[in-house]
């Protein structure tokens, strides 16, 4: 299976040092340019991590073109909250995205969304994490803003 992800849920995985759960729920990751030159700009740990994930299992999709339909829907959000939709859009795939308004337009479209916790609970429902409370808490104590609400409600769906 393919997905689309922005930047976000990338780098609250590299984070954590898994990065490796998105090869293994997914196989393909793709992530147009905009999204990449995001990613190119991190330093630290999670560089690496980035880096080594960017020469196996994610790939740059060419930029997308934007219909009418997205632009419209996609005006208020950053660019590359804009190319990741309008190439979830364009190859009618699921994406990975966090941020609040850019699900809600993602889902205006008609796109199916996760996030990062929606990942981190695929993960355990195959048996590849043994906590979704444990590895959100993580991602959140390495910097990466996760609500006290959002790892409640992923731990309770996980039966934690």
């Amino acid at each position: 299976m393919t997905i689309v992800s922005n930047t976000g849920p990338l780098i609250a995985l590299a984070k954590a040092d898994q990065l490796s759960l998105l090869n293994s729920l997914y196989h393909n990751v793709l992530i147009p340019p905009c999204v990449h030159r995001e990613l190119l700009a991190k330093t630290g740990t999670e560089a690496d991590r980035l880096d080594l994930a960017l020469s196996t299992f994610i790939r740059v999709a060419e930029r997308p073109q934007v219909s009418p339909e997205v632009e419209l829907t996609t005006r208020m959000l950053d660019p590359g909250e804009r190319e990741a939709i309008a190439l979830a859009h364009n190859s009618s795939l699921p994406i990975i995205m966090d941020d609040r308004l850019g699900r809600e337009a993602a889902r205006r479209l008609g796109l199916t969304v996760t996030g990062t916790a929606g990942v981190v609970l695929q993960a355990k429902r195959e048996n590849l994490i043994t906590s979704v409370r444990e590895l959100l808490e993580q991602i959140r104590d390495r910097g990466y803003w996760l609500s006290d609400e959002l790892i409640e409600a992923s731990a309770k769906l996980a039966g934690e």
